[in-house]
């Protein structure tokens, strides 16, 4: 046994990667052609969008990987039947449920390498991905700090601390400087956000500095024309699916410190969590699907046939997902029910 789990593990990850890689490079041409839309915008040129295609491959990878991972299962089994391979495991005494437990045990590899890529690869690839763009598509001068975003608008400086989805941001600084590079005014705002084509400051303490004296004001609500481009937001906010684990819980205990909606996050937790469930579900997928006398199916329909039940399987965790926020489903039984029905469905096929 412990021949055989080390034979299927080294070729599922083969042939895992492999797949991951056509997937990526299929993914990516789509994407480079949806960005060729945005040339000439700023400074946004080729380059840039090369650059910008090739840092997103990583975020590509963690979402395709479940498919990957059904496509390289489906593959090494149907080998292995066509090679006759299965029906020697089988007739050795190895029931299908045995072969599904040793497939699981074989996707623990591929599975350390979704992790790796999806923590510690994948999110700080995405931020500097959308920070480039920014920088070059809305030709404002952008800089992220362990103090938050660094924006120049004109001869105003703005530092914004806490970026957060639907256009809204915590703890806004404004440096107001005269042609002479002198601060001429400061402005702190505890949240503002974006509405009716203006942004809406609140909680706002303003100091005003001429050569006689220094004046410092307060207001409840303060409204802009200019402030930063929504568009600015919308990159730099990294979408909550792609931070990490820690990254979330963080995000989750700050929102509820402040009274607001941690439901997108908490989905994008538990989508997290049970990742790794779904991808061993997936390539477990492929011991019912592949029969160990079908000698005669080629392997490029067990190929499409695996990317097919992978993809159906993606959607189904998007509407659910998409269905969880809308509705307010619960975001733990959103997040999991799609792969708790996979599972009762592998489970049904697999009897004997």
């Amino acid at each position: 046994m412990k021949i055989l789990r080390r034979y299927i593990t080294v070729h599922l990850a083969w042939v895992t990667l492999l797949a991951l890689f056509a997937l990526v490079a299929l993914f990516s041409f789509f994407e480079l052609i949806d960005e060729l839309g945005d040339v000439g915008k700023g400074t946004y040129g080729i380059p840039q969008v090369l650059l910008y295609i090739f840092l997103s491959m990583p975020r590509l990878a963690y979402e395709l990987f479940p498919i990957a991972a059904v496509i390289g299962a489906m593959t090494v089994l149907g080998v292995m039947a066509r090679n006759s391979e299965l029906d020697v495991i089988r007739t050795s005494g190895v029931s299908r449920l045995k072969l599904a437990g040793l497939m699981a045990r074989a996707g623990l590899l591929p599975l350390i390498i979704a992790v790796v890529i999806g923590e510690f690869i994948a999110p700080s690839a995405e931020e500097t991905a959308q920070q480039m763009r920014s920088v070059a598509t809305t030709e404002q001068i952008t800089l992220k700090t362990k103090y938050g975003l660094w924006v120049r608008d004109g001869n105003s400086f703005i530092n914004i601390r806490t970026v957060l989805p639907d256009n809204r941001v915590n703890e806004v600084y404004i440096y107001e400087f005269d042609d002479s590079n002198r601060l001429r005014s400061s402005l702190f705002a505890e949240s503002a956000a974006y509405r009716d084509n203006r942004w809406v400051l609140q909680h706002v303490r303003q100091t005003r500095i001429s050569e006689e004296r220094v004046r410092s004001e307060q207001f409840n609500i303060v409204t802009r024309d200019a402030l930063l481009a929504p568009e600015v937001i919308n990159f730099i906010a990294i979408k909550p699916r792609y931070l990490t684990l820690w990254e979330l819980i963080h995000y989750i205990r700050y929102l509820k410190d402040n009274a607001q909606n941690t439901i997108i996050y908490e989905q994008a937790l538990w989508a997290k969590v049970i990742r790794p469930f779904s991808i061993i579900a997936m390539i477990i997928l492929a011991v019912p699907l592949v029969r160990g006398n079908s000698r005669s199916t080629a392997i490029g329909q067990r190929v499409f046939i695996g990317a097919g039940a992978g993809i159906v399987f993606y959607l189904c965790n998007e509407i659910s997902g998409h269905l969880g926020v809308v509705y307010g489903f619960a975001p733990s039984v959103s997040a999991i029910a799609p792969t708790a029905i996979l599972i009762m469905i592998i489970l049904f096929m697999l009897r004997e």
